[in-house]
């Protein structure tokens, strides 16, 4: 690969979508120069998401936890840190109210949320956030939590609440490459302070074409919308969007 040109910031490479042609999606990101950070979130994947990133130089992991999945949190905080020195970033890792309804369960949620942030901040490493129907609520404990080098994936929340974390707090955003389809996602590029944008796949999920499996070679898609959005050139956003990624992933090499 003569050089990294894209970093698709957060996707799945270590789900069943991909055990077919995991080789293939791969070094097809690679020949785009598209490095891969892939997010291992259920226990039965951590290992297998930080062997995919060992076995591929344009690939590194970030190890979380399903939100929905707090019971396990504490072995979730002991394997990752037992682990530190094979990520890159801890996540995704949150609040999701969507899929929670609970009072009592959403409390123990933000418990281990709260837990991840710490251990973040003690590895200093940057935090993966899932915030699904509760973006306000997962501002609100990252803030509280004094929350460092923080990345915001895949926000469905108000576009002024992004306008305010990512300016006055620092906080990064991924755009996904459903942002071709989504108002939300397209309000959200406007909002966000430039110096403070990421991309994203999320792959297999949130593709240009819903229900089609995404890849992370579809990065391109995401940003190539992303300038027209703003009224800028492609080149321009690619090269602001990469100082932003590195700024932010310092781990990540720049030839991949």
């Amino acid at each position: 690969m003569p050089g990294l040109f894209y970093v698709d910031t957060h996707c799945h490479l270590e789900q069943e979508e991909f055990d077919q042609d995991r080789d293939l999606v791969v070094m097809k990101a690679k020949e785009l120069g598209i490095a891969i950070i892939t997010s291992g979130i259920e226990e039965s994947l951590w290992e297998k998401a930080c062997s995919i990133a060992e076995s591929y130089p344009n690939v590194y992991a970030s190890i979380g936890l399903d939100p929905t999945q707090f019971g396990i949190c504490d072995k979730a905080l002991e394997w990752i840190e037992s682990n530190s020195n094979r990520i890159i970033s801890i996540g995704e890792t949150g609040l999701d109210h969507y899929l929670v309804r609970n009072h009592e369960e959403r409390d123990r949620q933000k418990s281990c949320f709260e837990m991840m942030i710490g251990l973040a901040d003690s590895l200093k490493v940057p935090i993966q956030v899932h915030s699904r129907s509760a973006g306000k609520k997962a501002l609100e404990a990252l803030s509280e939590n004094s929350a460092r080098d923080v990345h915001l994936h895949a926000f469905d929340g108000k576009a002024s609440l992004a306008r305010t974390a990512s300016r006055d707090l620092g906080y990064y955003f991924s755009i996904p490459t459903s942002v071709v389809r989504s108002p939300q996602k397209r309000r959200l590029v406007k909002a966000i302070h430039i110096e403070r944008l990421l991309m994203e796949t999320d792959s297999p999920l949130l593709g240009a074409e819903k229900g089609v499996r995404n890849v992370p070679a579809n990065i391109p898609i995401a940003l190539r919308e992303v300038a027209s959005i703003l009224g800028r050139e492609e080149e321009e956003i690619r090269k602001v969007v990469l100082e932003n990624t590195l700024r932010l992933y310092t781990n990540i090499q720049l030839n991949s």
